[in-house]
């Protein structure tokens, strides 16, 4: 039995096929087929198939070296942006984001700032190299660290918290505080007010 479609985006065929796209799409790098799989914790011969249906849609484009068969994103394709910019939206950095977080315990909320959040609210500018994350809270800074480098793997891209306490995110005469305060932010977490104090 074929799992069902991820329920945030019930246009796609397989969790599969979300993770390949978001590694690919966002990734930005060419990777082996069996590099993929292991990056997306999928069976080699699955990730294959699903990497031929996507060949075949124009979505990827493969080259062999040898015997390996490496992929990336085919940005030549027309409709190339606008599906970055949907799996960007549903399937990317905010959503990975809150599958890895959602385990911990001590934040009170989550938000992605820095060059993310400001194409994410449509400034213009290059594409990211890295996902700025604010936590508000206190998590562990184990857990922290091994749910963000599991994010930063999924993403192909590195992820980097910063944790601040709920007192100093309340602070407004911290002049960091206040830029983040101005900037665009886009939420991971929602905001536990209970834990505030």
């Amino acid at each position: 039995m074929r799992p069902a479609a991820p329920a945030l985006f019930p246009l796609l065929r397989s969790e599969l096929q979300g993770r390949l796209l978001v590694r690919s799409l966002l990734g930005g790098t060419e990777e082996s087929v069996a590099d993929l799989a292991a990056a997306v914790g999928a069976d080699p011969g699955n990730t294959a198939r699903e990497v031929a249906r996507l060949e075949q849609a124009d979505i990827v484009a493969t080259r062999r070296v040898g015997r390996t068969k490496l992929v990336r994103a085919n940005t030549r394709a027309p409709f190339y942006s606008p599906l970055l910019d949907l799996i960007t939206v549903v399937l990317g950095p905010a959503k990975v984001l809150a599958e890895e977080l959602s385990k911990l315990d001590g934040i009170v909320s989550a938000e992605i700032f820095g060059s993310w959040a400001a194409r994410h609210h449509g400034e213009h500018g290059r594409p990211p190299a890295d996902v700025d994350l604010l936590i508000v809270g206190s998590p562990d800074r184990d857990d922290l660290h091994d749910a963000t480098q599991a994010a930063a793997q999924r993403l192909n891209r590195p992820v980097n918290p910063v944790v601040i306490s709920p007192r100093r995110w309340k602070a407004s005469n911290d002049g960091f505080i206040r830029e983040l305060h101005s900037r665009p932010r886009v939420r991971v977490l929602p905001t536990d007010e209970s834990k505030q104090a």
